[in-house]
């Protein structure tokens, strides 16, 4: 259930935001958000932006964030248009000031910025990544670096006996070592378990495979389901295999399984189909072959924080490449390798 294919929600819950709601929206509401946990996370993640965003809308009259609010709204419009649903609004208009909420709580959540909020009595944290990454300190002093579109969920027991996480997407950790207090990673079915080392971690919706990546330390891999798990050393690669139930381990051979952090990227006479499998999941773009490609083109180049169009410039002189963008979607339309 993503925010943004709940435009009906975001609305009622920014009138509630400002105080605007009817009697019978307000009870709309809360049936809606008790209908499920899921609707609560969304209610409270908006609460929450409003809250950490200086209210957003200031009620003396002026904007706390630095927002277009009519640019917004009209923005928000036409995607609502384009789904054959009319609204109509006059951001200067008395008693809109929950409609400016509502544009300004969508623009935040288009930015990408990490969203942290709070889930039940417990106070269950949890970080949200849209289009940017973030790095995220926890208590115990333990590092974070979240990547896009990922969650981080700290669990309200967090730096008393255990130190337990759950992880949905893809992080990088670096932990604090402590004897005492275990860090656990939850992710799906598999558990990651660790006394201080950093490592990177891999849970995709879209893959049948939690993968576990070593960069210093020793870490376990393990499933509590088929009561199995193997230790990995620095350099090694964990993956539990979620279809077939079973873990494997091996030597990592991705020099790029951290770029998506590092921004650092190395071809070594690395074919074609594997450079653009690199670039998507370094840059966060969708990027499709539509050309014939030669099993002989390959490059061996290294970027350091170079930006996407730089490197496909380089691609285009070095392979020959010809090819169009479209905001995250690119089409290689011909390859002279």
């Amino acid at each position: 259930m993503s925010d943004n294919n709940h435009s009906e929600e975001t609305l009622l819950i920014a009138r509630h935001l400002s105080g605007e709601t009817t009697s019978a929206e307000e009870e709309a509401l809360q049936k809606w958000i008790a209908l499920s946990s899921a609707n609560e996370k969304i209610f409270l993640k908006f609460k929450r932006i409003y809250e950490v965003s200086g209210k957003i809308y200031n009620r003396s009259g002026g904007d706390a964030l630095d927002i277009d609010v009519e640019k917004e709204w009209n923005h928000f419009v036409k995607e609502a248009e384009q789904k054959g649903k009319t609204i109509e609004f006059n951001p200067q208009t008395k008693g809109g000031m929950w409609l400016r909420i509502a544009a300004a709580l969508l623009l935040v959540i288009a930015s990408g910025v990490v969203i942290n909020y709070f889930v039940g009595k417990g106070r269950e944290q949890i970080y949200q990544t849209a289009e940017n990454t973030e790095i995220i300190s926890l208590p115990d002093g333990s590092t974070v670096s979240l990547n896009r579109n990922s969650i981080l969920t700290v669990k309200n027991s967090f730096a008393d006996k255990n130190r337990e996480v759950e992880l949905l997407g893809e992080a990088f950790f670096e932990v604090v070592p402590d004897s005492q207090r275990p860090f656990t990673i939850q992710v799906g079915e598999a558990q990651v378990t660790v006394l201080g080392t950093s490592f990177n971690v891999q849970n995709l919706d879209s893959r049948n495979e939690v993968e576990v990546i070593v960069e210093t330390g020793i870490v376990k891999l393990g499933s509590n389901e088929i009561n199995q798990s193997v230790e990995l050393k620095a350099g090694e690669k964990g993956v539990f295999r979620k279809n077939e139930k079973e873990i494997i381990s091996n030597q990592n051979t991705d020099l790029n399984f951290l770029s998506w952090k590092t921004k650092t990227v190395i071809f070594n006479n690395t074919d074609l189909k594997s450079v653009v499998e690199t670039l998507e999941s370094t840059y966060g773009v969708e990027i499709t072959i539509s050309a014939e490609v030669s099993a002989d083109c390959e490059i061996t180049v290294t970027f350091e924080n170079q930006s996407l169009e730089s490197v496909l410039k380089v691609l285009k002189s070095t392979l020959d490449l010809t090819y169009r963008r479209e905001g995250n979607k690119i089409e290689i339309t011909g390859v002279g390798c």
